[in-house]
């Protein structure tokens, strides 16, 4: 489950937040508050339980507590216990399923989600650790409301960023993106734009950008540019159609903006490449 606002604006606001630290045996006593709060434990395990579901928080990991919400801890935690915490306020998250996460995802602009997890252990919590400890230091100076909010936001989109690329590599592996990278290589040659691809498959074209790059590692317009230039490849060594004759084949129609892509990418220029591998291919024995 996730707290999730589609059109966030920095409304979420810093109420408090430290790091609590025992090196004797210690229980979260049972408490009701009215603002969110994130737990996030550093050393050993922290045993709670939220609305009568148990949790074990291990280091790395992260709960987030919704306003009124009854939360206790369920045994003690042996030896040293250390965790930060942080308590905010928020008018507009909405608890989601994770399907509906993911087709708020598809439907909505990336830029303008926030996503919190009830609870993960799917971040990178040396990057959010170092982000937090920054926020209590400035949390600490007594910096002013507004730079504190400020600073939280970011906290929270990089929560977002986290969640949002687990959700993707989760939903779209190699397997559910090979219907749109066959068709893209078999329209390549064609006048398309990313836009066109969404369209076709009925993404949203920023989703559909992130969720190709996460698992391929290029992007869309980088796609078609390899598929084009492998064709271009395999018409200099197998055919001898001139180089404006194939600019024309691979989908540009502007011969010379190819060549200077060709060089750009094999190194060489379509005829260097031509002379290098024509001879190679046609006196194979």
């Amino acid at each position: 489950m996730y707290f999730v606002d589609k059109d966030y604006s920095g409304q979420a606001a810093l109420i408090s937040a430290g790091t609590f630290i025992s090196d004797r045996p210690w229980i979260h006593k049972e408490r009701i508050i009215d603002s969110y709060e994130i737990i996030s434990p550093i050393d050993s395990t922290l045993h709670i339980d939220c609305n009568n579901t148990p949790y074990a928080i291990e280091s790395g990991e992260i709960l987030v507590i919704p306003p009124h919400t009854p939360h206790r801890g369920l045994k003690y935690c042996e030896g040293r216990i250390k965790f930060h915490w942080l308590h905010f306020a928020a008018s507009n998250l909405q608890l989601r399923t994770e399907a509906e996460v993911i087709q708020e995802i598809n439907d909505n602009n990336l830029d303008e989600m926030i996503i919190l997890p009830v609870y993960t252990n799917k971040i990178d919590s040396k990057r959010f650790h170092i982000m937090f400890n920054q926020l209590l230091d400035l949390y600490q100076k007594n910096k002013r409301q507004t730079y504190l909010n400020a600073y939280l936001t970011c906290l929270l989109h990089e929560l977002t960023s986290e969640i949002m690329d687990y959700l993707i590599q989760k939903e779209f592996n190699g397997n559910r993106l090979q219907p749109i990278q066959d068709w893209i290589r078999i329209h390549a040659f064609e006048d398309i734009t990313l836009e066109h691809i969404a369209d076709h498959f009925k993404y949203n074209k920023n989703y559909l950008s992130r969720i190709y790059k996460k698992n391929t590692g290029i992007g869309i317009s980088e796609q078609i540019i390899k598929f084009r230039l492998k064709h271009a490849k395999e018409l200099l060594t197998e055919t001898d159609l001139s180089i404006n004759e194939i600019a024309s084949e691979a989908g540009y129609e502007d011969s010379k903006y190819f060549m200077r892509l060709f060089k750009k990418y094999e190194s060489v220029t379509p005829t260097e490449y031509r002379k290098t591998f024509f001879y190679k291919h046609f006196n194979k024995k």
